[in-house]
């Protein structure tokens, strides 16, 4: 992780713990403007801040020994100059009273935002899993692709003649027991019987089932026992056989 990138993650955990001064707030604001996905993914989990607000956590704040700050404050800041090397880098300068000091960020606060930065990451990790798992589900439950009889795709068919007032969206799907008509209707008579006939190519009719008209829209699937390559034709017919829509199709 790159010292920039460090920065902003301490910075996104002060905003979501709501503790950033306005020299932060200023910095935080610019790096949120440079970088649009930094405001986003901080927007996003505004919402798991203020549950943990919500959640009423205990901290408990551990005792130091005494002078262990003192002497780890001393350890960090000054770097003493080498014995005999008048060339050393000098000792830290001590802040006086005329200097401006940040006031120390308390035990409780520190944890706080440690806490709502671990919180971010991990909130931010599963949303990339679930979204991978989705991405994943979608594409083990798609239809294979592929040219009119490879098995499991969808092949959309066009009516040539369709009744008038009527509607029909239909597709067929080739298997290896034989072919699926899925079909959508609207705008045929209410109550009378029709029914869905694949034609082969020598000529016979194979009925892949029947419905009845209706006010909703009919949506159903259906199969006959042919292969796709041995069908000539789609055909939706009246029980009288008068036939209210049909598409020739493409040979295989």
């Amino acid at each position: 992780m790159t010292n920039e990138q460090a920065r902003r993650e301490e910075l996104m955990g002060a905003a979501l713990a709501g503790e950033l001064t306005e020299a932060e707030r200023r910095e935080f604001d610019r790096a949120c403007a440079a970088d649009p996905r930094l405001r986003r993914e901080y927007q996003a989990l505004q919402g798991v801040a203020e549950r943990l607000d919500r959640s009423e956590l205990v901290w408990t704040d551990q005792d130091l020994p005494p002078g262990l700050a003192g002497r780890v404050f001393a350890a960090t800041t000054e770097k003493p100059e080498r014995a005999g090397d008048g060339h050393g880098v000098p000792a830290a300068r001590h802040a006086t009273d005329g200097d401006h000091v940040p006031p120390p960020t308390s035990h409780r606060h520190r944890r706080r935002r440690v806490a709502l930065m671990s919180t971010a990451a991990a909130a931010s990790l599963l949303v990339v899993g679930a979204l991978g798992g989705i991405a994943i589900n979608n594409a083990l439950q798609a239809p294979p692709g592929g040219p009119p009889g490879t098995l499991g795709a969808v092949e959309d068919v066009d009516f040539s003649r369709v009744q008038q007032g009527a509607s029909f969206d239909a597709s067929l799907v080739a298997h290896t027991w034989g072919t699926e008509t899925v079909l959508e209707v609207d705008g045929l008579t209410v109550g009378d019987s029709y029914e869905v006939v694949l034609v082969s190519e020598d000529g016979r009719d194979l009925t892949s089932g029947t419905f009845f008209g209706s006010e909703q829209t009919v949506t159903c699937r259906m199969n006959a026992a042919v292969m796709r390559e041995d069908v000539s034709a789609l055909e939706i017919r009246r029980v009288t056989g008068e036939v209210v829509a049909s598409s020739t199709l493409p040979d295989l």
